[in-house]
């Protein structure tokens, strides 16, 4: 599937999913997908860097509404690696699946936005976008 084709798909799964589309944040959602297929405007690098920037943007702050909406979010939790195992204690993600996502969507995020001269390429960044709709098609699938 091709990034536009995911983007649209991933604003529909996000704004038609009855915890969500009430959400005093799908607007901000939805506006940070809009700027993952703006990104690709911009030359090279750093559109890439902005496309991974605005791709875990919007997955935060999907899982923390989701979270929020469900009543399960606990007021310790304000990461990514955090909604993962809260959504894992909540039967909502598996054990392999969290680990996977914890090392695709977390770990790459982090190495970009926290490493100095770390910069990914147009395959790694559109990966990471695969893989936040693989997490949020798993995620948004549950009751």
């Amino acid at each position: 599937m091709n990034s536009k084709n995911r983007l649209l798909t991933l604003n529909i799964l996000i704004s038609g999913h009855s915890h969500l589309m009430n959400s005093p944040k799908l607007t901000a959602i939805t506006g940070e997908l809009a700027r993952i297929d703006a990104t690709s405007r911009i030359a090279q690098h750093s559109g890439w860097l902005l496309a991974v920037l605005h791709t875990t943007r919007a997955l935060d702050t999907t899982l923390r509404e989701l979270l929020t909406a469900k009543s399960w979010l606990q007021p310790s939790d304000y990461s990514l690696g955090d909604y993962m195992k809260r959504l894992l204690i909540k039967g909502a993600l598996s054990q392999g699946e969290k680990e996977a996502w914890m090392a695709s969507i977390v770990n790459q995020r982090n190495k970009y936005m926290h490493a100095a001269g770390e910069m990914p390429d147009r395959v790694r960044a559109d990966a990471l976008l695969s893989e936040m709709h693989a997490c949020l098609a798993v995620v948004l699938s549950n009751p």
